[in-house]
């Protein structure tokens, strides 16, 4: 089966926080289909019964020319910023994987540096995750409970973002790790007029693009969406997706959208991939 160690599967999640009972409040019904998908996803994970989940935020700050992993022991955030501090998630990082990412990563001449920020407002040796990551642990640590592992994209090449996910997989395999890979990531924020990046029609052309890739699992396919498209669409998940298929890439995989919907403008998808055969 191949399912017993490394990366055995890979989801994309959106992260607005109005997905947030206590942020959204009427309005989430609006979005009705990402929050039950979310639910969904949860259930399908905690199937799968994963050790670890390799999450990928483009909230995380993030550089130039690196790519960065979390290092303090202890993970933490609030939706402070979105008026709801007592939202709050504390999660226990694999410090074990983040080096083994950290050596794997200088092994490829891939910049991968480990942080460990401590917030003056912050006891020591704790930081905030940010919403790009919280939004979807709050789902999933409803169902299930285990480890993170936190990577911030970077400037660097789409090539570049698909090997850190190669990184995330070769260090999972040779710490015997069952691993998810979380890729979170809305899509355009193009979609409507009014939307937050305001409208451009290709936006819905971009959208359509990513879930056909992957409904027929066809992720070689994100190397051929030109870059005009991207950049018109105004997304943030573009570069999350493509370390989720350098994470994935092995054998055979299946793959399924639970749901896809743009309501205020901005693409949600949630889509769920993994080893097949």
């Amino acid at each position: 089966m191949g399912m017993e160690r490394g990366i055995i599967a890979g989801c994309i999640v959106p992260h607005p926080p109005l997905l947030i009972p206590a942020i959204g409040g009427k309005d989430r019904e609006t979005v009705r289909s990402t929050y039950q998908a979310m639910e969904e996803l949860s259930r399908k994970l905690a199937g799968l019964e994963p050790d670890v989940l390799v999450m990928i935020s483009p909230h995380t700050p993030l550089y130039r020319d690196a790519f960065t992993v979390k290092a303090s022991p202890a993970l933490e955030g609030s939706f402070a910023s979105f008026g709801q501090p007592q939202v709050r998630i504390s999660k226990n990082n694999d410090s074990e994987l983040v080096a083994a990412m950290v050596e794997a990563a200088e092994a490829e001449g891939l910049p991968l540096s480990a942080l460990q920020e401590t917030p003056s407002s912050w006891s020591s040796g704790v930081e905030e995750l940010d919403h790009g990551l919280l939004v979807p642990l709050y789902y999933l640590d409803q169902v299930f409970e285990t480890p993170i592992v936190c990577l911030s994209i970077s400037g660097l090449s789409y090539p570049s973002h698909f090997l850190l996910g190669r990184v995330a997989r070769r260090s999972c395999e040779s710490l015997g790790r069952k691993a998810v890979f979380v890729a979170s990531g809305d899509l355009s924020h193009r979609l409507i007029k009014g939307a937050p990046a305001g409208f451009n029609p290709r936006g819905e052309e971009f959208d359509e693009m990513i879930v056909d890739i992957v409904r027929r699992v066809d992720f070689e396919a994100l190397n051929r969406i030109p870059e005009d498209l991207v950049e018109a669409a105004g997304e943030c998940g573009f570069r999350s997706i493509h370390a989720m298929w350098g994470a994935l890439k092995n054998g055979p995989l299946a793959s399924s959208v639970l749901s896809y919907e743009g309501p205020f403008g901005v693409g949600y998808l949630v889509s769920l991939t993994h080893e097949s055969g």
